[in-house]
């Protein structure tokens, strides 16, 4: 009797795992639900229908950026870019999809912009670099404190998506603790107006010279109406190799996508408080 007892525990906590593996795979990553809930669902119409004639242009693979474009936006170039099985790990679960349960990454294509998150100015340069081997590019969701990141790796040549992780914000992450911020700040608008400084360093480009900027201040009554339209929601960081070393310091860029616009905002901690001390249009 007690044999048979030890061998139903061990078949419980078999069929257990199984079911676990089961969730991950086809819960957590099949199910709409689950993931589109929290994300943008990546079957956007944004999405190119994939005909033979759209390649990636042969310079994509040698700046991460003309390949990310091109990834976010054809299909067909998706489906030749994704190492399968893929690797996605929830939460610490791991998973490897498959051809048929893979769904489309929009990324940041279903908006007009995309935001990226610096510690300092000199790491604005690391962009522009074209011997990056490793980039990873977030889905920061600010209400739910989830992060989804899709890696991306430089294989014999070719940027290749090799793994997509979500994971719960943490208090060893720097930028964790500032999105805590953040969130508070688009959202709050009485706490906005009292984490922007007084006077705010402003700098712009000169109406008269496309290729001079102009620098002056804004006080707070003046804040409403030069901000931008501030990312909320879920909004992108892409990791280029940039470290958060320094957590009283971090740079918001915004760039647009098809109009060349672009929006930088300087967050340093004073007294131990976040204060929004430049921006730049």
């Amino acid at each position: 009797m007690r044999k048979n007892f030890v061998w139903c525990v061990v078949l419980s906590a078999v069929l257990a795992a199984c079911d676990r593996k089961k969730a991950v795979s086809e819960v957590d990553y099949a199910d709409d639900s689950v993931i589109d809930s929290l994300f943008d669902s990546p079957d956007s119409l944004i999405f190119s229908s994939g005909s033979s004639d759209e390649e990636l242009p042969k310079r994509a693979d040698e700046l991460f950026d003309d390949f990310i474009f091109e990834f976010a936006r054809l299909k067909k170039v998706q489906l030749e870019r994704v190492e399968f099985p893929l690797l996605s790990i929830v939460r610490g679960d791991t998973a490897w999809l498959t051809e048929k349960q893979w769904k489309y990454e929009s990324l940041f294509m279903n908006q007009d912009y995309y935001t990226v998150f610096y510690n300092d100015e000199e790491q604005m340069e690391l962009e522009k670099r074209t011997d990056l081997n490793r980039v990873d590019v977030e889905q920061i969701h600010l209400e739910k404190r989830l992060v989804k990141t899709c890696r991306f790796q430089r294989l014999k040549g070719e940027w290749r998506l090799t793994q997509e992780s979500i994971r719960d914000f943490t208090a060893a992450e720097p930028l964790d603790k500032f999105m805590d911020f953040y969130r508070r700040f688009v959202s709050d608008a009485a706490f906005q107006q009292r984490s922007v400084s007084n006077p705010l360093r402003y700098v712009t480009t000169d109406p008269d010279d496309d290729f001079n900027t102009i620098e002056g201040t804004l006080d707070h009554d003046q804040w409403d109406a030069f901000k931008p339209q501030l990312p909320d929601g879920v909004i992108t960081n892409i990791r280029y190799g940039q470290t958060y070393d320094n957590s009283d310091g971090m740079i918001l860029v915004k760039a647009g996508i098809s109009n060349g616009l672009m929006d930088i905002l300087d967050f340093r901690k004073k007294d131990g408080e976040w204060k929004l001390v430049s921006y730049e249009n």
